[in-house]
């Protein structure tokens, strides 16, 4: 691809750990066509907003604010913008942002106000990330931004794809659940931990166990035999490649471009891995 079509492809509007951008190159050469794309962790959405070869999109996640944050943006977009734009120009500070954490995290808001402030959460915390309790509430700190970047542009694009969505709070089993015949299925779950090294797994309230990636696994493959075609993005852990291959899948090797080792000395590419079935 050459790098003019590359600065083509449309950001997503959120920061989102693990994001897939800087590999969408990558997952196109093994991501087929067919009428629906099917995501059960949309995540910041990457995948399907540069999609090119789908028509329709079933995009699934376990986090509900995620999809609230969507789903407002789909049907009351000029809302949503309202409630970002003041609270992006008039509470930039350490204790705006907490006040409105608390009002998020004490269920003081209602739909299209409690969007924008995910998104306004989600562009001052620290590093974008994305990250709740075990009671299930968000709880990153403040990132001491001088001016975050509102993403217009961005939002725009995504509600020009909108009307083509159906957005699902739902785990990745019930999603799965709807994928047949004609349907192309991309799953990003958490990664699994290389060995040596710890993984994000709070991604929801409930984090993402092994147990979690071998049903994937399974459930994908139950997808698979009523027809749909599988595209599943993981680190490339040894017990990973392993389980890939006992359901069938075709391994293929990526170099992500995140790092396996917190000292820069040290830090290198990690070896990720594209199952596809």
């Amino acid at each position: 691809m050459t790098e003019t079509a590359t600065k083509s492809r449309q950001r997503p509007f959120l920061k989102w750990a693990g994001g897939k951008y800087s590999l969408l190159d990558e997952l196109d050469k093994h991501l087929p066509s067919g009428g629906r794309l099917i995501e059960p962790f949309v995540g910041g959405g990457s995948v399907f907003l540069n999609s090119s070869k789908h028509a329709e999109f079933l995009l699934g996640d376990a986090n509900a604010d995620l999809i609230n944050l969507y789903q407002m943006l789909a049907v009351v977009p000029g809302k949503v913008a309202r409630h970002a734009r003041f609270m992006f120009e008039h509470m930039g500070d350490a204790e705006s942002f907490a006040a409105i954490r608390t009002q998020f995290n004490n269920q003081q808001m209602d739909g299209p106000e409690r969007a924008a402030a995910f998104l306004y959460l989600n562009r001052h915390c620290f590093n974008g990330l994305c990250r709740y309790s075990l009671s299930n509430k968000f709880n990153v700190p403040y990132g001491k931004y001088r001016a975050p970047y509102y993403p217009e542009q961005e939002i725009k694009e995504f509600t020009a794809m909108a009307h083509n969505c159906v957005f699902m709070n739902a785990g990745f089993r019930r999603t799965l659940a709807l994928a047949g015949s004609g349907d192309v299925v991309y799953c990003d779950p958490p990664y699994e931990p290389l060995p040596g090294t710890s993984g994000f797994t709070s991604y929801s309230a409930g984090g993402f166990a092994w147990e979690e990636q071998v049903a994937l696994a399974e459930h994908c493959f139950a997808a698979h035999e009523r027809g749909a075609r599988i595209v599943i993005s993981n680190s490339g852990a040894p017990k990973i490649v392993d389980l890939y291959h006992q359901h069938g899948f075709v391994i293929h090797e990526v170099h992500g471009r995140r790092s396996i080792s917190s000292k820069g000395s040290t830090r290198t590419a990690a070896k990720d891995v594209v199952a596809t079935l």
